[in-house]
This record gives structure tokens, sequence and C-alpha cells, in this order.
């Protein structure tokens, strides 16, 4: 789709009022939304109120001035965060059992565009990790979207020394009873642990999710993502686990059909993946 707008220009530094800090946000992203891009983008998310029409390059971009003009006093305004240490016996993101429990530091926003800028403010701020993870956590509870969720989860990078932390976070996220949170830790399993020193762990957690029969479109076609990917890299193993795990039916058969629709993989395996599609059951 042709661009309407000029790309951003970061030559005006970003500052904002610490009482109200979207505001200046929520005016950089009204001058730079485009309304024929919004329309597209509002197919690809039903479901969301709120969409501006902001090219994701164009929200790094601002994310990235934001981080390097003002990034942790930002994140502290908007998130409450870096404010404390991780510790062992408070974990970042508590587990409920009410998908409607009030969350702490939980983030109100007016648009998709906002929460997207300030999850990259989050990956972008120069942070120790201790204070990153806070601010992951308080940022997880304002997912709304898949959109919002995998440019969350990609934009993040995770130092080889905090892999098993950021690990346990993700167990506390994969057993929320919210389904974007829930998605958030499939898809950084997939962004930060598919290689084969995690690959058990990762199954387990695969079926772990799938145990817990959510019933939820998006952490369902989010296994399947995880199990497809998987099977790319780690063929041998994955076609182990799809032959014994704990996946319903839907489940199962889109991890088959992603597969199947991967230019990776060749015919006659793609012919093998297709004899293991279960029957669809009368209801």
């Amino acid at each position: 789709m042709p661009r309407t707008k000029p790309a951003y220009n970061a030559e005006t530094p970003f500052s904002f009022d610490p009482s109200r800090p979207l505001d200046a946000l929520r005016r950089r992203l009204v001058e730079l939304a485009e309304p024929s891009y919004r329309a597209f983008v509002g197919k690809l998310l039903p479901g969301v109120d709120v969409i501006l029409g902001v090219r994701v390059p164009t929200l790094r971009s601002l994310a990235r001035q934001i981080a390097n003009d003002c990034g942790a006093a930002f994140l502290q305004a908007v998130l409450g965060v870096p404010s404390r240490e991780l510790c062992d016996t408070m974990p970042p993101l508590q587990p409920s059992s009410d998908a409607n429990a009030v969350v702490p530091n939980r983030c109100v926003f007016e648009s998709c565009e906002e929460r997207l800028v300030v999850g990259f403010v989050v990956a972008e701020t120069r942070l120790d990790f201790d204070a990153r993870l806070d601010a992951i956590a308080a940022f997880v509870p304002a997912i709304d979207s898949w959109a919002v969720c995998d440019s969350f989860s990609g934009s993040l990078r995770v130092p080889n020394a905090f892999r098993d932390e950021f690990w346990r976070f993700l167990d506390f996220c994969a057993q929320s009873p919210r389904p974007f949170e829930v998605r958030f830790a499939v898809v950084a399993t997939l962004n930060h642990f598919l290689d084969a020193s995690y690959l058990d762990a990762v199954f387990e957690r695969a079926d772990a999710v799938a145990t817990r029969r959510l019933g939820e479109y998006y952490v369902d076609m989010s296994l399947a993502w995880l199990v497809a990917e998987s099977f790319i890299r780690f063929p041998d193993a994955t076609l182990k686990f799809l032959r014994q795990n704990n996946f319903d039916d839907f489940t199962f058969n889109k991890s088959l059909q992603k597969i199947v629709e991967s230019r990776r993989v060749d015919e006659a395996t793609k012919a093998e993946i297709r004899r293991l599609k279960r029957p669809r059951r009368a209801h």
C-alpha cells in the first residue's frame, strides 16, 4: 500500500508531562496516522477497537527516539517501572484464576499503536535485565491483540546470562487465564528458546498450555506456529512430539497445516505430515 504521509522524522526531541505521559505520544501518533492504512490494518485485527493507521517501521522509529531521549523516565511514568528488584519470592506476574482480576501496573491505552510504541520502548531502552523484566511484566497485561503480542516479543533481546530467568517468567505467563498473556508465553518461547538446549522444555510447555484447553483461537494458533517452526529446525524431534501429545484436534491439525504450508518442507515430507491428520469428529 503506497504511503500517504512521509516517514517519521525524529529531529524534534521527545518530551512529555509525567502527570499525563501518554498525551505527547498521542499527539505524535495522530500526526503520523494514515486513514487508508488504518482501514487495511483494521481488517487484520478484528476486535481491536481503536486503530490509528501508523505503520510499524514508523512506530519503531518513534519508540527508538523515546528510548534514547527519555526511555527510563517514560516507562516509569507510564508503567510505574523500573521501581524494584526482582526476587524469587515475588514473581513479576502473579498467575490468577480470574481472567478479570486487577493486575498491578495494568496499562490503559487508547489505541493499538500506543501499545506497540510502549512495548518497543520497553525493548529499546537501556536497562539492566532485572529492570527490563519488571517493564516486560508491567506491559504484558496490556497486550490485547496478536499484533502487539508478536511484535513486542520479537523486539525483545534476551542475553544468554538471563535466559533461565526469562524462561521462569514465561512460566507465569503460560499459567495466566488471560489469552494474550498465554500467547505471549508461547510466542516468546518460539522467538527466544527454540534451540536444542531447551527443546524438550519447549515441548513440555506447549503440551502444558494445550492441556489447559483454553479454547482461545489466538493461543491455539500460537501453539500451531510454534510446532511448525520447531519442525523446520528439528524435524525428527518434532515428529516424535506430533505422534504423542495432548493437543486438541483443532490445534493439532492446524500444526500440521502450518508445516505443510511451509516452503521449507519438501513434498515427500508434506505427504507424511498429511497422513497424521486427525479426522473431524461429529459433535
